[in-house]
């Protein structure tokens, strides 16, 4: 005998299905926006504006912070400012190579040992400021010195695609403070992204 057939089951409301759409596009964003980027490099020879230290450190966690021997991959806002950064090494205190050369009295310099790369699809200039940040919240720019004991400063004018500028950079600080961490700015990165720190 033939069985009898079964009812059709009702649709589900579209208002119970469109909830659940919304939800699932949700979340596939945020997991994409999500996703921290590859760590990446920081800038050759940064250029000093003249602005005397001073002023907080950004907000951001310490712990967020990338270390020695981290590298880490800076993003710009136009297509093709990529640029990794790489902070290989940290002195303090910094020595001059020539013993008679040395900071003023009262203060002591420390320096860091930095390589950029130049990884994206247009070419470099000069690639920005670098601060050291002390406990006190004051910031420290790059100083003009000759060769360390460790090694010989950054020097470049600009940076094809596919080129390295490395060396060491150094910051002139009172001799009772405390470096926490160093910082790189560059008109090329996205503002506010908090990229371009390392604590040390």
């Amino acid at each position: 005998m033939p069985q009898p057939a079964l009812p059709a089951r009702p649709a589900l409301p579209a208002l119970v299905l469109l909830p659940l759409l919304l939800f699932g596009t949700a979340a596939c964003q945020s997991v994409r926006e999500g996703v921290a980027p590859a760590p990446a490099a920081a800038p050759a020879g940064p250029v000093d504006d003249g602005v005397p230290g001073g002023g907080p450190a950004p907000g951001r966690p310490a712990a967020q912070d990338a270390h020695v021997g981290d590298t880490l991959r800076l993003h710009g806002p136009q297509v093709g400012r990529h640029l990794e950064v790489l902070l290989g090494a940290y002195a303090d205190p910094a020595i001059s190579a020539d013993k008679n050369v040395a900071p003023p009295p009262g203060k002591r310099w420390v320096a860091a040992s930095m390589s950029f790369v130049n990884v994206g699809g247009a070419s470099y200039g000069a690639l920005g400021r670098m601060w050291a940040h002390d406990g006190a919240g004051q910031r420290h720019p790059v100083v003009p010195t000759g060769e360390l004991t460790t090694g010989k400063p950054i020097v470049f004018d600009s940076l094809d695609v596919g080129e390295r500028a490395e060396g060491w950079v150094v910051f002139e600080i009172p001799e009772n403070a405390r470096i926490e961490r160093l910082a790189y700015e560059d008109a090329n990165i996205r503002p506010n992204s908090g990229e371009g720190f390392w604590a040390v």
